[in-house]
């Protein structure tokens, strides 16, 4: 709650307020550049409260809890055959190595579209490994259910369909492919609904989800920041910002796994089939990981949780005699206690959920106060329209994403732009003269408020005094 705001948050809050107070959906009446699910379960949220940074943050934390406690129950499940205090060590370790890791902390609690699909996936793959054991067809079908929900809400989550559906093929008895197309089936069901909306508007939601990618790279290399847009960038990244600093995850995660493989080879044992779906699963997360442009540390978030799992699986899979259980087992205790020597200096803070006043959702909520005194049903033009929206004020949809639909605009052909709802440099004079904007909200982004701040000293806009950096310009 005293993370700073992130400039993501705003297009999953704002398309979640479009959808709650105006009734408009993603893609055919604003631009939205992910999967849509989000965007609906925040507008249900919203219509229930007005403070919705604050319960969009809640959300994710919830679901982050959610998560955390799927491991914790699948390390239990792992180590089902050991003492019951070695299945405690267990739990606590492998709930250690998640909270620690830096890619946990950094990602955690923001108002976007990470924790959600997270949780998504994680049932998915225990619905999966459990449905499959017991060729039981409603938890594939529910496996399916939830990896569509987890691809609906983020796409990065559809390269699990190749593991997770390879898994039903070759694991299953012989109704594999019975259940396999209860799987399919599932999948399906859960992306009607994106299928739904991309039916409405085919453009947007293909530029939404697809072009918007390769246009944003053009739009960093032509400004100067071609960082981690290359294979070569992005694996120097991997080692750099996820390997290095969580170095104990690894220590703890692969050694096991070696171990686990080892085993196998010299007793014959089949790998659990848990154990199995995690190693066929991590490369294909990995890709998704890699997908975007350029990257950050939070788009590892699922390639986390899974190596956690999979150093989990692989100690609990190794018999009680092997030989390299102990050895293994130190690396792992080892891990865990590196790990939680590096992210106990990321809950430095926590002491600051007992003072409401200082998160940053309800330091937001206050400061937009002075927004109020415009007329309801009154626009303001802004890069930043959470601070808007948490005042009941409208925002522009077409800049619903912040700065990103903004920025990208001058790369994309004008009747293009006009098509997926995107205001360029060009346009932005039409729309301000058709629905002139009672407020500009400015000072928010450091580039692309030239032509909003030369608009405002044009028309006579007044400059009220405001906190930090914003500048309000107010129509007279």
């Amino acid at each position: 709650m005293t993370d700073g705001l992130s400039h993501d948050e705003n297009q999953h809050v704002a398309a979640g307020a479009l959808v709650a107070r105006e009734g408009l959906l993603p893609y055919r009446d604003f631009a939205h550049f992910h999967t849509p699910y989000l965007a609906f379960v925040y507008g249900a949220l919203f219509r229930l409260t007005d403070h919705l940074l604050l319960d969009a943050r809640l959300f994710s934390a919830a679901c982050a809890t959610a998560a955390v406690g799927l491991v914790a129950a699948a390390t239990a499940q792992a180590f089902g055959g050991h003492a019951p205090r070695n299945v405690r060590l267990a739990m606590a370790g492998a709930v250690i190595l998640v909270l620690s890791a830096q890619v946990f902390t950094h990602t955690t609690g923001h108002a976007w579209n990470h924790e959600p699909p997270l949780l998504c996936a994680l049932g998915s793959f225990l619905l999966l490994a459990s449905g499959i054991r017991r060729a039981n067809a409603p938890r594939v079908l529910g496996a399916g259910l939830l990896l569509g929900l987890a691809i609906g809400l983020r796409l990065t989550y559809a390269p699990l369909i190749a593991p997770f559906g390879l898994a039903v093929l070759l694991r299953g008895d012989g109704r594999r492919l019975v259940l396999a197309a209860w799987f399919s089936a599932g999948v399906v069901l859960a992306l009607s609904g994106v299928a739904w909306l991309a039916a409405l508007a085919p453009e947007q939601a293909w530029f939404g989800n697809f072009e918007f990618a390769k246009v944003n790279v053009t739009y960093r290399f032509a400004t100067g920041e071609p960082r981690t847009m290359t294979l070569a960038t992005k694996t120097r990244y991997l080692f750099k910002n996820i390997a290095r600093p969580d170095l104990g995850i690894l220590l703890a995660s692969l050694i096991p796994l070696a171990a686990a493989l080892h085993s196998r080879r010299s007793t014959r044992h089949p790998l659990p089939l848990e154990l199995v779906l995690l190693g066929w699963s991590l490369p294909f997360l990995l890709l998704g990981s890699f997908a975007p442009s350029p990257l950050f540390e939070q788009y590892f978030y699922p390639f986390v949780f899974f190596l956690v799992l999979g150093g989990a699986w692989s100690l609990g899979s190794l018999p009680l005699t092997a030989r390299w259980l102990r050895p293994a087992a130190g690396c792992a205790v080892l891990g865990v206690l590196i790990s939680l020597g590096r992210g106990v200096e990321d809950y430095r803070g926590f002491a600051d959920v007992l003072h409401p006043s200082d998160w940053t959702p309800i330091e937001m909520h206050t400061a937009a106060s002075v927004l109020q005194s415009l007329p309801v049903g009154s626009r303001v033009l802004t890069l930043q329209p959470l601070s808007v929206l948490e005042v009941g004020r409208r925002i522009y949809p077409e800049f619903s994403t912040g700065p990103f639909a903004w920025r990208i605009a001058p790369y994309i052909e004008a009747a293009k732009a006009g098509r997926l709802r995107i205001s360029t440099p060009k346009t932005l004079p039409m729309l301000l003269e058709e629905h002139p904007p009672a407020a500009l909200l400015l000072g928010v982004e450091d580039k692309g408020e030239t032509l909003f701040a030369t608009y405002a000293r044009e028309h006579g806009y007044r400059l009220l005094p405001a906190k930090k950096r914003d500048q309000i310009w107010v129509r007279p």
